[in-house]
């Protein structure tokens, strides 16, 4: 009995030093659930209760940073297979005049900051040429993406939508809520005006990883000349 009363008075001590359950499991022989029984009507001092929660919290942060760390290693893993995969594919195509200007035109109108492929004009040619360079050179079709349509608020009504999906061939299911930005004139000063379309091609991010090696590889090429 006198071990066991010897076991409580020093597991109560490493409570109030501010060490966790397991932190005094691994001290003492006990059960855990002895270790209830004791603590149960433990008075701990505020200092002590601040302990505590600074050790629980410095655990948690810790572990955060250990997931972080071993997220960001897997990312470097896969975007060097992405890169190795670019390079290949720039040498097949770079003699193809689409593939150049696909990269281009996504160079001065693409997504780059952010983790998913995005394209955006207003013109219907230049959105078709880069529709042909998606379906030339990715594994997606233009039936495989989604599309979003931004217009002004005085051509709201003039289905826009529509006569896009028409254009695209493809159908209205693909396009995602039509955004409606504010126009403080309130009149159409270009009544033909479609819209600026949106091109979001999902799960996408090994080929935002391509197309910014594709864009410094076309640049070095063309310093080459």
């Amino acid at each position: 009995m006198k071990a066991k009363s010897d076991e409580k008075a020093k597991a109560i001590e490493l409570r109030k030093q501010g060490l966790t359950y397991k932190e005094i499991l691994a001290e003492l022989p006990v059960a855990k659930s002895s270790l209830s029984l004791w603590f149960k009507d433990l008075p701990l001092s505020s200092v002590e209760k601040q302990v505590l929660k600074k050790r629980k919290n410095s655990n948690i942060s810790r572990g955060r940073m250990s997931a972080a760390a071993s997220n960001r290693k897997h990312k470097l893993a896969r975007d060097t297979v992405y890169r190795a995969e670019a390079k290949i594919e720039f040498v097949q195509h770079c003699q193809n005049p689409l593939f150049h200007t696909g990269i281009a035109l996504y160079w001065a109108e693409g997504a780059k900051r952010n983790a998913m492929f995005h394209f955006m004009n207003s013109d219907e040619a230049m959105i078709d040429v880069f529709l042909k360079w998606l379906e030339s050179f990715t594994e997606y079709t233009r039936h495989d993406i989604g599309y979003r349509l931004y217009l002004h608020e005085p051509f709201r009504h003039d289905n826009w939508e529509q006569w896009w999906q028409k254009k695209l061939g493809v159908s209205g299911a693909l396009f995602k809520k039509t955004i409606i930005k504010p126009s403080g004139v309130g009149v159409k000063k270009h009544p033909n005006y479609k819209g600026c379309l949106r091109i979001e091609v999902p799960r996408s991010v090994h080929l935002l990883v391509k197309m910014k090696l594709w864009i410094n590889l076309l640049v070095a090429d063309y310093h080459k000349r």
